[in-house]
């Protein structure tokens, strides 16, 4: 089972951290600490492990947020400083700066001028101080300059243009969890520092990638509210911020051949986050809550018979979940099942299992014994593995099938996002009415389950009739504090261009015509369509921009590149993308056509598989990415204004 091959964006942002940037130092200092904070952690977590820190000499990693002892050793930090202004201030950079001047501070025992007092031992022998995006002039003389022996001590201050996750091999963050709160909730002069921000961690992304991209951007509707157009500002302002930042690198060079950056706004689809795809994937993150990587599996003990909790990591280091990921949850599980049968068949222990059982031991020539020995501890880890994807999705699709729960609301919730059910006949959102109606009444479903259906219903309607307002007041009062929230965020969809009043035709949603018959023919294909009829939208339009045919009306570019020029830019870049799938010995780096996908306000594991789907199918490197990724929960707690908190749990499904 090989492990993803070609374009790696965990690779290359592990390479530039710990060799460009991180080990600059090395032979100077080969042993050192090194110093993060919350947001600068998750980017080397998510593309280095311990074992690459420790080779790299670190030998402790401490959190400048935490009090510390001193240590005899240089520090790198690597620190998050965005020089972008919020509420007239920069917060967390002042902050983030007044804690690495203390680390060298004197303290308030010491007499400067006198140079007589108790002087406080500074943190590191030594400091190599690297920062996310800028600082600013007056904060560098205002905190960082004054503290005399941080002056001393400072060998490099250096803006490293790093500030995004790599959240897998074609999939970045930006760690920006609920900006469709913030910015919905945010005055203009705040939602315009948030949309710098994310303008300039997409310019970091490009400058990690060699690429100076041609950007297009799906254009806002004529009615559109303010979100809607948030997308279009940070497309318009990305060609500035770029030449802004690479004015400043001069021995850094762009890939020869651009990519293309794709800029959509969340509210372009929002049924992707609302419905539940069956992949493996959209399975753990959508219905059972996966946080990140890490699944949580409640078992009974057989020997103690008490419940017992076990969590898995589900990340690209695992081969069995690199390759099934992207799977309908049931093709995952036949084939996982087959291959575990056919491995076992063709491994060496476990043909000879009997012997090294039994008293027969003796019947095994040395050299087979000894081939046996060797095989047996990859023999294990490879049974374990298949064993432990087994285990995960029998259970998981065992309480989606027997439960009232989940089974009734998914291919409702795929009807009303296709706008046909699952025997291709046509459904318009009020001829299931009666089946919304069912659902929500229903106790054992989900409270989840319920918004989503009622955010869904709503969308596709366009706008709720007064009695279908009084059943969603009816169904949410009796959820108490989340239900009254929830009755504020399904208000507050206004906010994202959505009508939430009487219905009305002009408002009511209906899928490209192009969208609709992808959808369709890809159904017809299908040998299982439960809980996969929908595909996201993104992966559409991503089809069309490789292919060379996304409509420049509906997409334009920010700036209309030359003929000759990059990915999909036209229509003879388009065969050449198809010419180079049926390349056997595939084109290098330098020349393999890349395109960049972004989506403000979050992404979906559904949205990353079909964006797999896509790349493998044309052999294109794309990479997607996202503020965050995004469910149900966080969009209802994002619209709620504030009446849901951040911690209330709305989806209480596990894995049990």
């Amino acid at each position: 089972m090989p492990k993803t091959s070609g374009f790696n964006l965990k690779t290359i942002l592990k390479n530039k951290l710990l060799d460009e940037i991180l080990g600059a130092q090395k032979k100077t200092d080969p042993y050192q600490v090194l110093v993060l904070d919350s947001h600068t952690s998750k980017i080397i977590s998510s593309c280095c492990t311990m074992s690459d820190l420790l080779e790299g000499g670190f030998v402790a990693i401490q959190d400048i947020e935490k009090n510390r002892e001193e240590i005899d050793l240089a520090a790198t930090y690597f620190l998050n400083v965005t020089g972008i202004e919020q509420d007239g201030k920069t917060r967390n950079d002042e902050r983030v700066l007044n804690k690495l001047a203390e680390d060298f501070a004197y303290g308030d025992g010491w007499n400067a001028d006198r140079k007589e007092g108790n002087k406080l031992k500074k943190k590191y022998l030594r400091a190599y101080v690297n920062v996310t995006q800028s600082i600013r002039k007056a904060l560098i003389s205002n905190i960082l300059a004054k503290e005399a022996r941080f002056v001393s001590s400072c060998r490099a201050l250096n803006e490293v243009n790093i500030d995004f996750l790599s959240y897998e091999s074609k999939v970045f963050l930006l760690n920006q969890p609920y900006v469709l709160e913030n910015l919905i909730n945010s005055d203009q002069h705040d939602a315009v520092s948030i949309t710098e921000r994310i303008v300039n961690q997409l310019v970091s992304l490009c400058i990690v990638m060699n690429e100076k991209p041609y950007v297009r951007y799906e254009t806002p509707p004529s009615s559109a509210s303010n979100f809607e157009k948030m997308h279009k500002f940070l497309a318009t302002s990305f060609d500035d911020a770029m030449r802004s930042a690479t004015e400043k690198l001069p021995n850094w060079k762009p890939r020869e051949n651009p990519a293309t950056l794709l800029i959509l706004n969340r509210t372009t689809d929002m049924a992707a986050p609302l419905i539940h795809h069956l992949s493996y994937q959209s399975v753990l993150a959508d219905i059972f809550g996966m946080k990140g990587d890490v699944i949580t599996v409640s078992a009974e003990n057989k020997d103690s018979g008490e419940t017992e909790e076990k969590t898995y990591v589900m990340n690209e280091d695992d081969d069995v979940w690199n390759q099934k990921r992207h799977l309908h949850i049931d093709d995952a599980h036949s084939q996982l099942k087959d291959e575990l049968k056919q491995f076992k068949k063709e491994s060496v222990p476990h043909k000879f299992a009997s012997h090294l059982k039994g008293p027969g031991t003796e019947k095994l020539d040395s050299k087979t014994l000894l081939k046996v020995v060797k095989d047996l501890p990859k023999y294990r880890e490879k049974t374990k593995a298949f064993n432990k994807h087994i285990k995960i999705i029998e259970k998981a699709k065992g309480i989606i099938a027997r439960s009232a729960k989940v089974a009734p609301v998914i291919p409702l919730m795929q009807s009303l996002a296709c706008g046909f059910d699952s025997r291709f006949n046509s459904v318009k959102p009020s001829s299931v009415w009666n089946n919304v109606k069912d659902i929500l009444k229903t106790n054992e479903v989900e409270f989840i389950d319920k918004a989503s259906i009622t955010l869904l219903y709503t969308i596709m309607r366009g706008g709720n009739t007064s009695s279908e307002k009084a059943t969603f007041e009816d169904v949410f009062n009796d959820y108490g504090q989340k239900g009254a929230g929830f009755l504020v965020a399904l208000k507050n969809m206004e906010l994202l261009g959505f009508n939430t009043g009487k219905p009305r035709s002009s408002k009511e949603f209906k899928l490209e015509k192009g969208h609709y018959e992808m959808i369709r023919t890809k159904c017809a294909k299908k040998d299982k369509t439960f809980g996969a009829r929908y595909i996201p939208k993104v992966q559409y339009a991503c089809s069309l921009l490789v292919d060379g045919n996304l409509d420049k009306k509906a997409y334009p570019y920010t700036k209309e590149p030359p003929k000759s020029a990059g990915v999909s830019s036209s229509r003879s870049t388009a065969f050449s993308v198809r010419r180079q799938r049926r390349n056997k010995t595939g084109a290098d780096d330098s020349s393999k056509p890349r395109l960049i996908i972004f989506v403000l306000g979050g992404i979906t594991a559904s949205e990353m598989g079909g964006i797999y789907e896509v790349g493998a199918q044309y052999n294109v490197d794309i990479v997607i990415g996202s503020t965050d990724m995004v469910t149900t929960e966080e969009i209802v707690k994002s619209l709620s204004g504030g009446e849901i908190s951040r911690g209330m749990q709305l989806n209480s499904r596990t894995l049990s």
